[in-house]
């Protein structure tokens, strides 16, 4: 099974270092399953995020936004961590992902 190497951009960084102790434990959980098969979970998004994925953990409404390098070194981008709120982390998400 291959690793991935789990990248996050300075602002979702930030974002997982804010959560709350439990969300954050529920998160590494998520994060845990993106170093072995990030592919096969999450959900693919369309427009200008095409190309990139979205976990959901609906009991905290908390999603994670990233996408799959491919190349010698196996990376996943983590651009956003955060609720739906009104689309703000698809919004942060696309901003982070046009200034990469």
């Amino acid at each position: 099974m291959n690793a991935y190497e789990l990248v996050f951009t300075r602002a979702a960084a930030k974002e997982y270092e804010a959560l709350d102790g439990t969300v954050r434990a529920m998160v590494n959980k998520g994060l845990a399953k993106l170093r072995t098969r990030p592919n096969e979970i999450g959900k693919p998004l369309s427009g200008s995020l095409s190309g990139c994925r979205e976990l959901k953990f609906r009991s905290d409404g908390i999603r994670i936004v990233y996408r799959v390098r491919n190349g010698k070194i196996q990376i996943v981008d983590i651009l956003a961590i955060g609720a739906r709120d009104k689309g703000k982390v698809f919004h942060d998400a696309e901003r982070r992902l046009g200034s990469l």
